[in-house]
């Protein structure tokens, strides 16, 4: 914490108490006019005595004017110098940022603030994600801030930045770096300090996404090939393809991805749609799709897909069934 601004107040407020202790000893008068003269001596006001100054009074206002004014004057320009700077210097602004960064716990970490990288955190934001955006370039981590996510300015690819950014606290890392080779020593750094960080990277081509996987991603995209896809879909498929990219989700019908809590596990699909009115779609587990057959009992470490009206699905994520 910075202390300068504390310290020049107290000065400041130092030399008014000694200016209204100065006055209350020579002129014997009330505590409230003793500091209203000791204020506009100093500051120059000129409003006139508050009551006729004996001689006492008189050497002691040519003491303070004469040394108090100037004291006065260099203790506000400071202090307006040191609150104006920890406004506007980036590097104060910088240290302040970081120091946010520090309270995260279970946040994720976005490398590079493109195009895509803009997506993928306006997303995450919209689902109630804390984020950190890395990226070098001054000017998009401003745009990112206008977004209200925490920013760093950085090389990706440098482990104290990552470092700096949480990664030993954060749950999860998505790098979009445009570039394959910089994306994989993303890659590599995070899995290097946290080797079970969830790591999600992006890759131009299939050669480089090989190299990601190698590397440690637990999941590579290639954005060319995913938009080619999407736009086959919504041809060949439109209301299936709204359907999967969140289009089609109302207060009446949503569809959501929702973890096993403890308080689900043991439970039946059949019971589970029976409490909440919900319809389980399928349910990952051990990396594999499991029907969702009425008898199938939810376990630890299962994650299930749900559809259903928005109150049937927040039941089954929320509530103590």
């Amino acid at each position: 914490m910075n202390r300068r601004p504390l310290i020049l107040s107290g000065l400041i407020l130092g030399l008014v108490t000694f200016g209204a202790l100065g006055y209350r000893i020579t002129e014997g008068w009330g505590w409230l006019d003793c500091v209203y003269m000791s204020i506009m001596v100093l500051t120059t006001v000129g409003f006139g005595e508050v009551h006729p100054l004996n001689v006492h009074g008189k050497i002691f206002s040519i003491v303070l004017m004469t040394f108090g004014i100037g004291l006065m004057l260099y203790l506000l320009t400071l202090l307006a110098e040191t609150v104006i700077r920890s406004v506007t210097d980036p590097s104060i602004n910088q240290r302040r940022r970081e120091r946010r960064i520090m309270n995260l716990r279970g946040h994720t970490i976005v490398c590079g603030y493109g195009q895509v990288g803009e997506a993928v955190t306006t997303a995450l934001v919209s689902a109630k994600r804390e984020v950190v955006v890395i990226d070098h370039r001054t000017e998009h981590i401003e745009w990112a801030e206008t977004h209200g996510v925490h920013t760093l300015v950085g090389d990706a690819t440098d482990e104290e930045v990552l470092r700096r950014a949480g990664l030993d606290r954060a749950a999860s890392l998505v790098t979009v770096i445009n570039s394959d080779p910089s994306n994989l020593y993303v890659v590599l750094s995070a899995k290097g300090i946290k080797p079970q960080l969830q790591v999600i990277a992006r890759a131009s081509d299939e050669s480089a996404a090989r190299k990601m996987r190698r590397a440690g991603a637990d999941e590579v995209v290639n954005p060319y090939q995913l938009s080619g896809n999407r736009i086959a879909a919504m041809m060949l498929a439109p209301q299936f393809s709204r359907l999967l990219s969140g289009g089609a989700t109302s207060d009446h019908f949503t569809v959501r991805e929702i973890g096993v809590s403890q308080l689900l596990v043991g439970r039946s699909i059949e019971q589970l749609g029976r409490d909440t009115g919900a319809l389980v779609i399928g349910i990952w587990r051990d990396g594999q799709v499991v029907r969702a057959r009425a008898g199938e009992v939810l376990r630890a470490g299962d994650t299930v897909l749900v559809a259903g009206a928005a109150h049937e699905v927040e039941a089954v994520e929320g509530q103590p069934l």
